[in-house]
């Protein structure tokens, strides 16, 4: 897997999850659609310009670390709506 399309992935998982904490998980229809198509948008954007800075836009990563990475991106989205529900209580 590409370090771009792994960046992509892990971002993207990451602002779904609070997108969808924010709005209580009851975005639906062309909400839902719009702004996870705008977060796709943005972290797309971002994770190009920043990979293309450091030149390192084609590496590729091993298959083991690409799904650590996604895995740790999944644990801290978690993590992050877990510490966000305790505050807002």
């Amino acid at each position: 897997m590409r370090l771009l399309t792994l960046s992509e992935y892990c971002l993207l998982i990451f602002f779904t999850g609070v997108y969808l904490a924010v709005t209580g998980f009851t975005a639906k229809d062309i909400g839902l659609y719009i702004g996870i198509a705008f977060i796709y948008t943005f972290s797309h954007i971002f994770a190009k310009r920043f990979w293309q800075k450091r030149g390192k836009e084609q590496k590729q990563i091993h298959l083991f670390f690409s799904v650590l990475a996604i895995i740790g991106s999944v644990f801290v989205t978690v993590l992050f709506i877990a510490i966000a529900a305790s505050f807002s209580m």
